[in-house]
């Protein structure tokens, strides 16, 4: 009597379950590339609702009435001038505003800066967001024309924002962030 064996029929459930191993390695790879990379994305832009009021002989008010919270330090403050302010090229005289001119209540600004970092005049601790709500001043003195729109300054001190001869006229306000993304746009009529 002859006995054959059958030796193949243990090799099938073997490869079966390798296969199934690798696929599963496999998978679980594809996932991770994918699940990585979803950490990478770029920041989101603040977006934020900010409306300001300025006049010659008070000054300007900004508030911000709601959207996305901005961490001082993470954004700027741009100035720049419309078509109809002195008929100039605005886009030429864009002034970053110095944040230590920003005050947190009418008449401050300078010594105790609102939008600044660290320690304000008088070792008081400066605010370190500018949050809904929120509503900050620069005084008319700090709204000259040296210290608020330097690109102006360059003609003379009677060519800046707080110039009577400019009540009318509009400039714009742009926060921005760090790298250059616009978080609003502004346009700020001169009043008296």
């Amino acid at each position: 009597m002859i006995v054959s064996s059958n030796s193949e029929s243990a090799v099938s459930p073997v490869v079966g379950v390798m296969l199934m191993f690798v696929v599963t390695i496999i998978v679980a790879a594809v996932v991770s590339t994918f699940a990585g990379g979803l950490g990478t994305a770029q920041a989101k832009t603040p977006q934020a609702t900010i409306t300001a009021d300025y006049s010659v002989a008070d000054g300007m008010t900004i508030a911000h009435n709601g959207g996305d919270t901005l961490t001082i330090g993470d954004f700027r403050v741009h100035l720049t001038p419309s078509r109809n302010f002195a008929s100039i090229e605005s886009d030429a005289y864009v002034n970053e505003i110095d944040q230590s001119l920003i005050g947190n209540a009418p008449g401050s600004g300078g010594t105790s800066g609102y939008l600044g970092s660290g320690v304000g005049g008088g070792g008081r601790r400066m605010v370190n967001r500018f949050a809904a709500g929120d509503v900050a001043y620069i005084n008319p003195d700090n709204c000259a024309t040296q210290k608020l729109t330097p690109s102006l300054f360059v003609y003379g001190a009677n060519n800046g924002i707080n110039q009577t001869k400019y009540i009318g006229a509009t400039f714009f306000l742009d926060f921005v962030t760090k790298d250059g993304k616009r978080i609003t746009r502004i346009e700020v009529p001169i009043k008296p």
